[in-house]
């Protein structure tokens, strides 16, 4: 226990290196202390969210979507069990609560750095990770800050960090239209590659991290192995797809079959789908013109929305709900749907 204080403690003090981070969650993993699921469940949850860290974006993206991954597939794994001892049941979130002190490391890390800077006139600048996850049964387009477009399929997953909106990381399946910017190339890692873009539509399929797929509908895109498997970098041109197998270590670059990249620019440029359309609009603004459009009353305090900004297309066919869960996983909001209205408030 003395050891994983002392780690913990390095992580706190930015002085961890990538193997001190490894033996953490290692000798984490081996303690058998466990909480229940669905308290361990809204805590991650709110961690992913609120987590502010000094590690780099890439670094810490990486790290919240292994520890995300893992918790979903001990929750799968419990389900097929059969009736155990309570003890036995909640062994396997042992490694779920080595990334949740992980988590809360990476938000020390933060006040830790501002008590030794004191309280003098240096401005202290927050690194905030994005986490957003499709939990609906449909494709859900969003607009990044930056005015690229991501339509997501259901189950999947984003994140990036404010300082760095044009790297992502995916888990899952998604159409990326991406805002031409020539001195800012756009970056997809999924799985065991990487793919770069200037302006561009192309699909990333990482629903099995060990075989993804990149199809180019237009423009150009180059994709790398993180493994070194390809040697040199793959330039795709429209109508290609490239398919990566890390468990096999081998890669092929064939002709695309015709249809999903073309049907989600379709969707993504239907102009008369659109109800409404955000530019950077503040978020009391945004939530008073909802309110009018669907007739439902969203319940919030100022204070909370104060200095929120949304950027993004409401379609015809989106569910308010929907909507507002969206715009609270950007915000660091938490929705509670009621009778006739919808409550949002600050998470804390």
């Amino acid at each position: 226990m003395k050891q994983i204080i002392a780690l913990i403690q390095k992580i706190k003090d930015g002085k961890a290196t990538a193997s001190d981070v490894v033996l953490l969650e290692t000798m984490l993993e081996q303690e058998e202390d466990a909480v229940l699921r669905q308290s361990l469940r809204e805590a991650f949850d709110r961690a992913v969210i609120t987590g502010e860290q000094t590690l780099t974006p890439e670094k810490t993206a990486s790290i919240l979507m292994q520890l995300h991954n893992r918790m979903e597939a001990q929750e799968a794994q419990i389900q097929r069990l059969p009736t155990r001892s309570w003890h036995s049941r909640l062994l396997p979130y042992a490694a779920a609560v080595a990334g949740l002190i992980l988590l809360a490391g990476l938000v020390a890390m933060y006040y830790s750095n501002l008590q030794k800077k004191g309280s003098g006139n240096i401005a202290v600048v927050q690194q905030h990770v994005k986490f957003i996850r499709n939990t609906t049964l449909k494709t859900v387009t969003i607009t990044l800050p930056e005015g690229s477009l991501v339509t997501m399929e259901p189950g999947a997953a984003l994140l990036y960090a404010d300082s760095a909106v044009r790297n992502i990381t995916l888990q899952g399946k998604a159409v990326f239209n991406v805002k031409a910017n020539r001195n800012n190339p756009f970056t997809v890692s999924a799985g065991n590659t990487v793919t770069m873009a200037l302006g561009t539509l192309f699909t990333v399929d990482a629903q099995h991290p060990q075989m993804v797929t990149v199809k180019l509908e237009t423009g150009k895109v180059l994709v790398r192995t993180k493994d070194g498997t390809t040697r040199e970098d793959i330039y795709l041109q429209p109508g290609e797809e490239f398919h990566f197998d890390s468990a096999l270590h081998q890669y092929s670059v064939a002709k695309a079959a015709a249809g999903a990249a073309r049907s989600a620019k379709g969707n993504a440029d239907t102009k008369h789908a659109v109800l409404m359309a955000f530019n950077n609009a503040p978020l009391d603004s945004v939530l008073g013109k909802l309110e009018t459009a669907f007739g439902i009353n969203i319940r919030y305090e100022q204070s909370d929305v104060d200095g929120a900004y949304f950027t993004g297309q409401i379609l015809k066919t989106d569910s308010l709900q929907n909507i507002l869960q969206v715009i609270c996983q950007l915000n660091n909001l938490e929705l509670t749907p009621g009778e006739g209205n919808m409550s949002i408030r600050k998470i804390r």
